[in-house]
């Protein structure tokens, strides 16, 4: 299990890469139902931000295992 800490100083449990995956879709499609939801639209930024952040940390690491 991961921890990923938000900007705000909350954390968010995974268990696995695909599960980031999950979340992101989830909170995508409820913010296109609720668009007025702004604790959804503030969720939604951070997971995508950590997301990226995460497979940034990855590719670094591929890049730097395979020179």
């Amino acid at each position: 299990m991961q921890f990923i800490a938000t900007p705000g100083g909350d954390e968010v449990a995974v268990m696995d890469t695909r599960e980031v995956l999950v979340i992101e879709g989830a909170l995508s499609l409820y913010v296109v139902k609720h668009p007025d939801s702004n604790v959804a639209i503030e969720a939604l930024r951070d997971v995508s931000r950590l997301n990226e952040a995460r497979e940034a940390r990855m590719e670094d690491a591929a890049e730097s295992t395979s020179v």
